[in-house]
């Protein structure tokens, strides 16, 4: 109960988004959905934190290859040792205090990780293994296509889809066909949405964090510019186009999201309500950034008003076929 504890109290500090709607999905998913997450959130922290100090990429894959082999074997003597190596370089290798915080308690998400089913621990696994070799990839390639950035987005975001919905399917008792059809059709697209709307709202932070950028590199050198001149007013014209490009490349995830909400059973009509939440807050966050040129000189990030926040929590698939 402990860990468990832990692990609720975890994912307030490191995701308000997901804190906010992943208590709503039902108890027999809570537990697989909120390890899945944190487990993710460590594996992408030592795979992008900027760090106290520098770090190579042979450091990072070292260690984004030892979260793998602790999930593969959690009740083993090594997991148990290598968890508390990560912890120690955590120290002095991840910035954010939170992240930190969750990398120097992995031992207390292990130990919930391990009271669940061996089917949905094999799933989980899977699927953060294919998470861990795409994160690789794009350590040490970047994206410069469109198709570069949905692989990367699918990478870091759309295989949780994946692990969601195959606990959807395979759990569901009233689950037709055709719906899960929709299901597995339309899993990916609801990862990529929301990471595409974060990389489009976060480019100012991410250019003044010295964080990595994901628009497509092709976007730069068709305009000639560097990532940073876009905050340079001088070159609004060029990078409005380019929001707009990102912005118009992010809707096409719209209608299939729509379909794949739609699709999940009423049995797990909690979980249907927390992911349209976050898809309806993602489509309202696009609307906000199209055209607006706080996207690169405002002194925050886009935000979605309070009005639009309150219609969502009330219908958020409503919000959306509005």
């Amino acid at each position: 109960m402990e860990s468990l504890d832990y692990c609720k109290w975890a994912l307030q500090s490191v995701s308000r988004s997901f804190a906010l709607t992943i208590p709503l999905v039902e108890e027999a998913l809570l537990a697989p959905i909120m390890v899945g997450y944190l487990e993710a959130r460590i594996l992408d922290t030592f795979e992008d934190d900027i760090g106290k100090r520098h770090v190579s990429l042979e450091e990072r894959v070292h260690a984004m290859n030892a979260i793998m082999e602790i999930l593969e074997r959690p009740d083993s003597q090594m997991a148990k040792r290598k968890a508390k190596e990560l912890a120690r370089e955590a120290e002095d290798w991840v910035q954010d205090e939170h992240y930190r915080g969750l990398v120097k308690n992995f031992d207390k998400v292990l130990t919930v990780h391990r009271s669940l089913d061996e089917r949905t621990k094999a799933s989980m696994v899977r699927w953060m293994h294919e998470m861990n070799a795409g994160m690789q990839k794009y350590l040490q390639q970047p994206v410069y296509s469109f198709e570069d950035l949905n692989e990367y987005c699918y990478f870091v975001a759309g295989t949780p889809s994946g692990f969601l919905t195959e606990l959807i399917r395979t759990r569901a008792k009233k689950l037709t066909p055709k719906a899960s059809q929709v299901l597995q059709d339309n899993e990916r697209d609801f990862g990529l949405f929301l990471q595409k709307v974060n990389i489009i709202r976060d480019f100012r932070e991410d250019i003044l964090q010295n964080e990595k950028i994901f628009w497509p590199g092709y976007l730069f050198d068709k305009h000639q510019l560097e990532p940073q001149e876009l905050l340079d007013p001088a070159h609004e014209k060029q990078a409005m186009e380019m929001l707009n490009a990102m912005v118009d490349n992010a809707v096409t995830h719209v209608t299939p999201v729509h379909d794949y909400l739609t699709a999940v059973p009423d049995e797990y009509a909690g979980f249907r309500q927390g992911a349209a939440i976050n898809f309806a807050m993602g489509v309202a966050t696009l609307g906000e950034v199209r055209g607006n040129r706080d996207v690169f000189y405002g002194d925050r990030p886009v935000k979605i008003t309070h009005e639009a926040r309150d219609l969502i929590l009330d219908d958020p698939l409503g919000y959306v076929a509005s």
